[in-house]
């Protein structure tokens, strides 16, 4: 067993995992590019990039904290708000670090037309794989 100091690391690294999968495949195949190649390379800077952002950047408290503020009892309905603020500002991170690796100065040109769908599908990844992550973190440090 881990120590519970860990929790956030496994939780950070295992979502990063999802994400890194299912937003590679989106932006590979929008871009008509996908061969397993370019998902290996992409997949590793995606999780690179993916972890050190969600490292930094606390948007699933900022949803929480939301959540609070609206004063929203309901878990599910808590649950997909936060799990919004978080898409919102993560994927909008990772995506636009990841895509000027990519395509450097074209970035302006490429990523705005991908980011709706690689929100929207960031979005389900988390209301999907956020709770699955957790519980597999609090098993792993108890």
């Amino acid at each position: 067993m881990l120590d519970k100091s860990w929790t956030g690391k496994i939780i950070n690294f295992l979502i990063n995992v999802f994400l890194g999968i299912v937003l590679v495949l989106v932006g590979l195949l929008l871009s008509g590019n996908l061969t397993p190649l370019m998902f290996a390379q992409s997949f590793i800077v995606s999780m690179g990039v993916g972890y050190l952002i969600c490292d930094f950047i606390p948007a699933p408290m900022w949803g929480q904290k939301l959540v609070a503020a609206l004063g929203i009892k309901n878990a599910l309905l808590g649950h997909l708000i936060s799990s919004a603020v978080g898409a919102v500002v993560l994927i909008t991170c990772i995506s636009f670090f990841c895509q000027f690796v990519a395509v450097g100065d074209l970035l302006f040109v490429v990523w705005p037309h991908a980011l709706p769908y690689l929100i929207a599908s960031g979005y389900v990844v988390i209301v999907i794989f956020m709770p699955i992550c957790q519980k597999i973190a609090l098993a792993l440090t108890e």
